[in-house]
């Protein structure tokens, strides 16, 4: 890029533009807040004419990214606070492939996610509070060896805690009911987890709390480590079992209440034990005693029941396994006990075999009652098996892979935590689900190898996120976000291509699922595998945008076959393959009202082809008019707009009386050479280097078109009327454009670097260097650049390593307004234009939100009910008082004043007292209407809250 400022191609259509001659050599900085004006008012004319060249020459500059970071936070103040903008704590998150934990008499439900400890009513299915975790520490580089939670479990001695542990050996105690601030308890030995299991052992007074940890050794060999101590700040440590071979690491561990039976699974082997106990007034020893046999296949997942008999105790061991078989081991521990013994044999060791998986079984639990058993895996299925009769009962069509089954205490609810980052309870005595918690169910890394892929198939899936995830606000309804999202993690990331047919509708205020539509071609559950093993690939929304009334939506899905389909044919048979069969549509929806799924109005096959279907490089909507523009590889940009549907020049109306609208191509505009692909790669060139973006200004008047090779650097002006290209802007850009936005009288593009250009001053404001991390790809895909209209501001998001580096900027100067660093990827940026601030999605499925915080129009999330103090026991029936008990309750306090214990404290008339609602008053204001005709939230909140109110006494 030569050191020249923006020019113009058409000197007669446009001001003239500076020579990169006129003052070359001069070294000047960028103009910082603050830069002094002339003695008239007027600033310097002379820095203005050369402020374009000390910007290119600043972007010259072959920084380094520490080096670069250094002057980013040169620029601002890295405490949001101290800008006045908020960056706020994320709420949601990844599910844990980690069982959850009902407590308090099946009330709550503790569920584990990748970085935080979420508990929730049962009843309501609203999050009671969210407990942050320090799993991921904010650093900024590749964090691929990122620890990750391995296992909860609840604390046997004391119910208000459960145990974390994390891979990287820390391991909390962490008081779920007060949700206090989380400290390292203690750490492993090794430094390692795999798994933990907790369990209380009786002694001479109390029962005494035992951890079991399965950790990893240098030469990767399995241990089961007891830890036990008063407060387990130093805990004493004892080594039960360690295996015999390396790379035999415990991934599975499992214990019994009292601790006396300890259940572990390597790759291919069961581990059993038993631990007795000798408890003395200063120590507590074990005396264990393990056996390990084989396994015919890799076990992913084990459970065990325990059965009291007089002559001891009988274990029932189940294990599913990776090839979809589950394993009954009867009576295994007197079985194993007994090998030594003359007559035993070792073929009583072979377990009953049940198979229906066709891949690893995921989850495998007995039933309270241990007459059944309930497995889970990537078929959307919850089987039940019956052990006496071997009949099978399913729960078909969930809506995705079941990765945790789990049996409430009293038997009565099985809680099924699903691959699409949702979590159902479901009553055992009907199987209707009674409660059901969903968070953002777009695209995350994996912390850990799917189980499916425990053993070598045909298809594989990505650990990472390959590509960004689309998302959009709709400017009628700003607290409604949109992500594209899959059938299921494992159906997203598997195959050549990163797959989001559906769309997501989810409500940041009540955070809540609201709806999941099929935008493109879907295979859900029904024959979603080819005959020889590989899942049929699914297409993948690119882009989303909504149109400025919140009335359409505009949406592109891409699909084009694997390359598994073309490993067998001829080389030049593969582009006429993949041409014939490559599908690229443009559809716009209707958004309905009330929730109602979004109406296909118009399918464009091909917005942009040339001899073959060229991709569409980017969408975006008008925001005065109800109009949508693309940009193609083809080399053109489309303005589409809406008519009334006519036959025979008759309006044509839908089924309930309304218009039907069809959509068409009103204005094409062709860009350069306007060359598509396909000719590129006949001259040689790689046709993959182009990029491009394109935004409307803001009166609708003008379309800004980002458009070329890496070394071109180009933005076309373009009329949306007549189509005509009124000015072209050179040096606007380098290497790939991945954004390019418009606050006027400003065009901000995100390159290699961001650059921000006055178009009425005609003349490149600043720019600022971003760091390039070391995978360019990654950094192309994942970088983010979204303007606020309301506060005149824009967001840049650069991503390094699997943390991403936020800046907040207004285009006037480059003075950051707010910089962090978020330990996370961040694959969504949006902003909608009814309201301020941004809404940013991570690789962990959590939201943040970034806004002033004196903004009272800003975007915000829900919060916890702990965080606006609704958390407060009682609960459900706990709150409704019965008129008998409050009669009992009045009577006690009278004795109670009566024997004189009330002289001890003087009590003020005005003291609050804890209001009682009788259930008949409750049921006269909730079932007066079905659901459609109650009234609003709003006013059902201040009626129950007039209920609650205390009326004053009466003056006397």
């Amino acid at each position: 890029m030569a050191p020249s400022t923006p020019r113009g191609r058409d000197a007669d259509t446009k001001k003239r533009k500076r020579d990169p001659s006129d003052k070359d050599g001069q070294t000047k900085r960028l103009r910082h807040k603050g830069s002094k004006p002339t003695n008239n008012g007027d600033t310097d004319s002379g820095d203005l004419r050369d402020n374009a060249l000390n910007v290119l020459s600043q972007l010259k500059k072959n920084l380094t990214d520490d080096q670069i970071e250094t002057e980013l936070s040169n620029l601002g103040n890295s405490d949001p606070q101290a800008t006045g903008w908020q960056v706020s704590a994320p709420m949601g998150g990844r599910m844990a492939d980690i069982d959850p934990i009902f407590v308090e008499k099946e009330k709550y439900l503790i569920v584990t996610y990748n970085t935080s400890l979420q508990i929730y009513s049962v009843a309501e299915s609203l999050l009671i509070r969210r407990i942050a975790l320090p799993v991921v520490q904010n650093t900024y580089g590749d964090k691929s060896n990122a620890p990750n939670i391995v296992a909860t479990c609840l604390s046997h001695t004391k119910p208000d805690f459960v145990w974390v542990a994390c891979s990287d050996g820390r391991v909390w105690r962490v008081n779920w009911k007060k949700g206090t601030q989380v400290d390292r308890e203690f750490r492993t030995k090794s430094q390692t987890a795999l798994d933990m299991s907790v369990a209380a052992i009786q002694g001479e007074k109390n029962s005494i709390e035992v951890i079991y940890v399965s950790e990893s050794t240098v030469q990767l060999k399995g241990e089961i480590v007891a830890y036990s101590g008063p407060d387990f700040t130093q805990p004493t440590c004892e080594i039960l079992f360690t295996t015999k071979q390396a790379e035999q690491t415990i991934h599975l561990l499992r214990s019994s209440t009292d601790g006396k039976t300890v259940i572990g699974a390597t790759r291919d082997n069961l581990i059993v034990g038993t631990v007795t106990p000798n408890v003395t007034k200063t120590d507590l020893g074990l005396e264990c005693e393990f056996f390990a046999f084989n396994t015919t296949d890799i076990v992913c997942s084990l459970d065990f029941k325990i059965t009291n008999r007089d002559d001891g105790i009988v274990v029932d061991l189940i294990a599913g396994c990776a090839r979809g078989a589950i394993y009954y081991y009867n009576d295994i521990l007197r079985k194993l006990q007994n090998l030594n013994a003359p007559k035993s044999k070792r073929d009583s060791l072979q377990g009953r075999k049940y198979h229906w998986h066709r891949r690893a079984v995921h989850s495998v639990k007995w039933s309270k009652d241990g007459n059944y058993m309930l497995s889970g895996g990537s078929e959307n299925v919850l089987v039940i098996w019956q052990m006496d009769t071997g009949k099978l009962n399913h729960f078909p069509h969930l809506s995705g892979s079941i990765e945790n089954v789990v049996v409430s205490p009293a038997g009565s609810s099985y809680a099924l935590h699903l691959d699409d980052n949702s979590l159902m309870v479901v009553s055992t005595a009907d199987m209707v689900p009674k409660t059901y918690i969903s968070g953002i169910q777009s695209a995350a890394r994996f912390t850990s190898t799917p189980k499916d892929l425990l053993v070598k198939r045909v298809w594989s899936a990505d650990r990472e996120v390959r590509h960004h995830v689309p998302a959009a606000l709709n400017p009628a309804e700003p607290s409604r976000l949109y992500v594209c999202t899959g059938a299921g993690q494992q159906a997203m990331l598997a195959g050549d291509l990163q797959s989001a047919p559906l769309l997501q509708s989810f409500d940041m205020e009540s955070f809540r699922n609201v709806a999941k539509q099929a935008l493109a071609r879907t295979q859900p559950t029904d024959v979603n595998i080819t005959s020889k093993g590989n899942p049929i690939s699914e297409p993948r929304i690119t882009h989303v945008a909504f149109s400025q009334d919140g009335g359409w939506l505009a949406t592109v899905d891409d699909w084009q076959p694997p390359k598994r389909d073309l490993e067998k044919m001829a080389p030049e048979a593969r582009e006429e393959f993949v041409r014939a069969r490559r599908e690229v549509y443009l559809k716009f929806w209707a958004v309905g009202e009330d929730d109602q799924p979004f109406a296909l109005s118009s399918r464009i096959n091909n917005p942009h082809i040339t001899s073959r279907p060229e991709t569409v490089l980017d969408l975006a909507a008008d925001h005065t008019s109800n109009r949508f523009a693309t940009l193609g590889d083809d080399g053109m940009a489309r303005i589409w707009h809406s008519k009334v549907r006519q036959q025979d020049g008759v309006e044509s109306k839908g089924t309930s009386g309304e218009v039907l609208q069809s959509w068409s191509c009103a204005v094409a505009v062709a860009l350069g050479s306007s060359v598509g692909s396909d000719a590129l790669a006949i001259t040689g060139e790689n046709a993959g280097e182009r990029s491009g973006s394109l935004c409307f200004s803001e009166d609708g008047s003008t379309l800004f078109i980002a458009f070329g090779n890496s070394n071109d650097g180009t933005v076309y002006v373009v009329d949306t009327k007549s189509g005509e290209i009124r000015l072209t802007l050179e040096n606007m850009w380098k290497g790939h454009i991945r954004r390019l936005q418009v606050l006027s009288p400003y065009i901000i593009t995100l390159s290699d670097d961001v650059r921000v250009y006055d178009v009425v001053a005609d003349e490149l404001q600043y720019g600022i260097q971003l760091p390039r991390g070391r995978n360019a790809n990654m950094t192309r895909e994942f970088s983010h650049l979204a303007i606020d209209r309301k506060s005149r501001t824009f967001a840049v998001i650069v991503p390094g390593g699997q943390v991403s580096q936020l800046a907040v900027m207004k285009p006037e100067e480059p003075e950051l307004l707010c910089v962090k660093r978020i330990p996370h990827k961040i694959t969504s940026l949006v902003s909608t234009g009814s309201s301020s601030g941004f809404v940013a999605v991570d690789d962990s499925a959590q939201v943040w939100t970034i806004a002033e915080a004196s903004d009272t129009a800003a975007v915000a999330i829900s919060r916890p009910l702990e965080d606006m103090q609704l958390d407060g026991e009682p609960v459900a029936e706990d709150a409704i008082i019965e008129d008998e008990e409050m009669e009992e309750d009045d009577e006690m306090a009278a004795d109670y004043e009566v024997n004189g214990a009330g002289e001890e404290m003087e009590l003020d008339d005005d003291d609050a007292q804890p209001a009682t609602i009788n259930r008949q008053r409750l049921a006269e204001l909730f079932d007066a209407a079905p659901a459609f005709a109650m009234p609003s939230v709003e006013d059902m909140f201040y009626k129950v809250t007039g209920m609650l109110a205390t009326k004053p006494l009466a003056s006397s």
